[in-house]
């Protein structure tokens, strides 16, 4: 590694990309605040793994009923979100999206951040961590969490070499094209095997279902996008980026097409389970639970939350409004940790054996890790807006106004001003 100081004061050019240390010291007493409660709840999630090294299962709220927690959830979640900056990314150098590319390098971050915090929840459910290399030096091919766990890895990798290529401009746009055709098949390939491991168990029988494929990526997809989008607003309220009304529009029509056709394959898995020349007693049974049981408490918001979001987002006069966009979006996040919870419980809810098991809520020593991980998460993505060149050069996202491609027809006849937030 080479670091050379550029002319401007506080910057660094450390392998090739520019750091702006220099922007910290100028940073206000608010953001070395927040700052400082990130460090706090990352502080307070690592004594939480401290114990549950120390006294094993016993901190946990999981049992034999329920082996996989709110570790597992958050595995799925954080892999599902990381789809939507791939696809805001892959549309610009694949489909010639111009309007998203003011987004790629801030979307290539978020998905390289997100499968990070999934793979470091799955050592933090580990009780002796430093025996995981046995995992790769003697894997089982029948299990998908070789799989899983191998493409994470992975697509970590490609997410952040492509940052790196980005942000550097090496090999330029033809570089770019080429790492995008590398790691959108890994990405699919990630999001389905994520998807296998709950889908080839056959005796938890809610899981066993070939939809559960395209269910989780089209959920996987949406709720990424959404989050892209909350992410985006934030970086210009701030003003760390700014982008144009018409990336939000494009944005928002493209959540809403992905929302819709989510909701659809959730309908159609649900009207199979219930139809009566189609249903099977032990999944109609199963599924039960979570429309009129102590289960429907997370289950039923799901579809409320994306009906509601989608029904936001469905009036093109509507649609272009940032409170709008911005409760839509916010609405599908929690939407679909939600549904990732459930379709964790729906294998445990009832055992193979066909025993009830009480819902699962996570001990405090789980909320805290989980919370320190996600405070991880915001701390790289809050000192990388100020460190990392994440905004587009003005010449590289130029984009001719009648060229601009839009995905929703015409834009409004007196469209608002670029907003703040």
């Amino acid at each position: 590694m080479t670091e050379n100081t550029i002319t401007r004061p506080g910057v660094r050019r450390i392998i090739g990309v520019d750091f702006d240390f220099g922007a910290l010291k100028s940073a206000g007493p608010r953001y070395w605040a927040f700052v400082s409660l990130l460090i706090t709840v990352i502080g307070l999630g690592v004594l939480a793994w401290g114990a549950a090294l120390a006294n094993g299962g016993s901190v946990m709220a999981m049992r034999d009923s329920y082996p996989w927690g709110l570790w597992f959830t958050n595995y799925m979640y954080y892999v599902g979100l990381s789809a939507g900056g791939l696809v805001v990314y892959a549309s610009v150098h694949l489909f010639n999206a111009k309007q998203f590319e003011p987004l790629s390098r801030l979307a290539v971050l978020q998905a390289g951040v997100l499968v990070m915090l999934a793979l470091l929840g799955i050592i933090t459910d580990m009780e002796r961590p430093w025996r995981a290399v046995w995992m790769l030096l003697t894997p089982n091919p029948s299990s998908p969490f070789v799989y899983t766990g191998s493409a994470a890895n992975i697509y970590m990798l490609i997410c952040f070499i492509d940052l790196w290529i980005l942000m550097t401009g090496k090999g330029g746009h033809k570089l770019a094209h080429r790492m995008t055709l590398i790691a959108l098949p890994f990405a699919i390939y990630l999001h389905t095997t994520t998807a296998f491991v709950l889908a080839l168990n056959k005796s938890r029988e809610l899981w066993n279902t070939a939809v559960m494929v395209p269910i989780f990526l089209t959920s996987a997809t949406a709720s990424g996008i959404a989050l892209l989008l909350i992410v985006a607003y934030l970086m210009q309220r701030f003003d760390v980026m700014r982008f144009k009304p018409s990336m939000f529009r494009s944005l928002s029509t493209l959540l809403s097409t992905v929302i819709i056709i989510d909701l659809f394959l959730l309908a159609v898995e649900i009207l199979t389970v219930f139809w009566p020349t189609a249903a099977k007693p032990g999944h109609a049974l199963r599924l039960a639970e979570f429309f009129s049981g102590p289960y429907a408490l997370a289950f039923v918001p799901v579809l409320v939350l994306g009906i509601g979001a989608f029904s936001l987002l469905a009036g093109s006069r509507t649609r272009h409004l940032p409170a709008v966009q911005i409760t839509a979006a916010a609405m599908y996040v929690v939407a679909i940790f939600l549904k990732r919870y459930s379709l964790m419980a729906m294998g445990f809810a009832i055992d193979p054996l066909g025993q009830y098991s009480p819902p699962y809520l996570p001990s405090l020593t789980e909320f805290l890790i989980a919370a320190g991980l996600l405070g991880l998460g915001v701390l790289i993505v809050t000192l990388s807006a100020k460190v990392l060149p994440l905004a587009v050069p003005e010449h590289e996202a130029h984009e001719p106004a009648a060229a601009e491609p839009s995905l929703e027809g015409p834009a409004p006849a007196n469209p608002p001003a670029l907003e703040a937030g």
